[in-house]
């Protein structure tokens, strides 16, 4: 029988990718919600220190909530905290790793002994400050409004459902669990496997002339990294490349030649890279590098490294590389889109410099 240390917590939960879907459309929450909440993520940005403020001015005055929290350093880690899950309430994507950050709310409220009865008035709090900043942004659109509020209302049930779940759980055996509930969780696990065996057969991970991951398999890696760097509290760098006078290349001495450089390129790249270091062809000349656990420093000293391969591979070609590397951290999280984004600002930055040049984002 496994521990519990080696199963996540959405595996002890028995929470299937059925089970969440389910769940959505007990709550109606439906792909239009999930637009509205994605249409809110810029008016939420703006006025994140606000929210946060204003949340922990209406709770604080309990003593009972100033006990659990103890102390200033520990209130600043919770605002921080706080901010990212607030954020990520507008982020689009409510798949298993986002139910999985949510149960991890649940477990640590109940391990620092949080009653249900303050999570549920800390969850209303949220709730209406967050109704007010929208109510107020759509003061001539009620349409707007009104779908607005219902969004944040679903998507909010679906974290407070989700939250409850830790603390049942944590008063539950597991012996108690209904045949039923076993049998329902078994046959779930057995479609999610023939979904994904199918997936893998129909559809290639790998860019077809590079063998590289090809862009839609990227993102699906960032995401995870990410997700796993919240979860474990670690960095994660993003170095975004591409080939300076690769059309030059491709105009003068033709595509098969400009073929022939890209596959070199993919080649020194999958040589000089480590095993957990993941390399990517984004489009065109345009190529990427996931560094897990990586640090600004690790990821200039991966560039150096890897333009020195790459013109000595494409010898003859007057190809060079103009890099950009960009960081997710503790401190400041970003979500794939963002991080690409800052990585590609970095990246199109060093091209304004002649040759081999690097630049970080800000």
């Amino acid at each position: 029988m496994k521990k519990t240390t080696d199963q996540t917590l959405i595996e002890q939960l028995k929470i299937s990718k059925k089970e969440i879907e389910r769940r959505k459309e007990y709550l109606n929450f439906t792909e239009t919600d999930i637009l509205t909440l994605t249409s809110l993520k810029g008016l939420i940005e703006e006025h994140i220190n606000e929210i946060v403020d204003e949340f922990y001015k209406r709770i604080l005055p309990f003593d009972e909530i100033d006990r659990v929290i103890g102390d200033a350093e520990t209130l600043k880690r919770l605002k921080n905290y706080q901010r990212h899950y607030i954020l990520r309430l507008f982020s689009g994507h409510y798949g298993e790793d986002y139910v999985h950050s949510r149960l991890r709310v649940g477990v640590v409220h109940k391990r620092i002994g949080l009653d249900p009865k303050f999570y549920v008035s800390a969850v209303h709090n949220l709730s209406t400050i967050l109704r007010k900043i929208v109510s107020s942004h759509n003061k001539t659109d009620c349409q707007s409004c009104v779908s607005s509020l219902a969004a944040i209302e679903k998507i909010i049930m679906f974290d407070l459902s989700l939250t409850f779940d830790t603390y049942i759980y944590s008063l539950m055996d597991e012996t108690k669990r209904s045949k039923d509930e076993l049998e329902n969780y078994t046959e779930s696990l057995e479609e999610i496997i023939s979904e994904r065996t199918k997936l893998l057969k129909e559809q290639a991970r790998h860019d077809g002339l590079t063998n590289l991951l090809n862009q839609r398999s990227f993102y699906e890696e960032l995401r995870k990294e990410l997700s796993r760097g919240e979860r474990r509290n670690h960095s994660t760098v993003l170095i975004y490349f591409d080939l300076d006078k690769f059309k030059k290349l491709n105009d003068s001495q033709g595509h098969k030649r400009g073929d022939e450089t890209l596959q070199a390129v993919s080649e020194s790249m999958q040589n000089s890279l480590r095993e957990n270091e993941i390399s990517a062809r984004y489009g065109g000349d345009e190529f990427c590098i996931i560094v897990p656990e990586g640090s600004l420093q690790e990821a200039k000293q991966i560039c150096t490294r890897l333009s020195k391969i790459i013109e000595e591979s494409t010898t003859g070609t007057g190809i060079s590389c103009s890099m950009g590397i960009a960081i997710s951290s503790p401190e400041k999280n970003y979500d794939a889109d963002s991080l690409v984004k800052k990585a590609d600002e970095a990246m199109y930055a060093a091209k304004k410099e002649s040759g081999f040049s690097i630049k970080i984002a800000e």
